[in-house]
């Protein structure tokens, strides 16, 4: 993997609506779920940028915070802010991680990463029976531009940009698990328990 054309951000600004607290800093197996999602992205080698919303937080992990810019808009906004630093910083390829995917796997990573470099693909989805998974995927820092234009149209959703867009989805097969997340207490409570969500 080339580190120097490359970072990694987990997406961590949610409001856990769901969960009813904050679900980065929920503890499984002792360490809080974006601590999991920070590690994976370290097992890459690269850069770690935090997506945490419209204000700063989690500064205890010692990793650059990006921000919303705008307030309330979503896991798109997360992705755009990472996308435009990473762009910023001379990156080409972004590996995103939402931080309640506490199974993810530096190697599925590698294996999006690989196979949309040898595409030529704007972007690589990790995919599932249930369908793909945008927060577990990468980017080419090239999407940054799409995908600011479709927050400012007011979408919200990560994949509101793919249209116009090479995507690929790689299907994750025997490694399915790995794309799970988290966002209810009982899910966690399962997970906790080594069932599935």
């Amino acid at each position: 993997m080339d580190v120097q054309a490359t970072s990694g951000l987990v997406l961590c600004g949610g409001a856990s609506q769901r969960m009813g607290r904050d679900k980065a800093r929920i503890e499984l197996n002792g360490r809080p779920l974006l601590a999991h999602a920070v590690d994976v992205l370290d097992a890459l080698g690269v850069p770690v940028r935090l997506a945490c919303g419209a204000a700063p937080r989690y500064a205890e992990f010692g990793r650059e915070l990006v921000l919303d810019d705008v307030a309330g808009a979503g896991p798109l906004a997360g992705l755009t802010a990472g996308l435009e630093a990473a762009a910023g910083a001379g990156e080409r390829w972004l590996a995103v991680l939402a931080c309640d995917m506490p199974r993810a796997s530096a190697d599925v990573l590698r294996r999006l990463l690989e196979r949309a470099r040898a595409e030529d693909l704007d972007a690589c989805l990790a995919g599932v029976e249930r369908g793909s998974q945008p927060a577990y995927a990468v980017y080419h820092t090239r999407c940054a531009v799409p995908a600011r234009a479709a927050l400012e149209a007011g979408e919200r959703r990560l994949i509101a940009f793919h249209g116009a867009l090479r995507v690929g989805v790689l299907p994750l097969e025997r490694d399915a698990a790995t794309a799970l997340n988290v966002n209810t207490p009982d899910e966690l409570a399962r997970v906790a328990a080594g069932g599935a969500a």
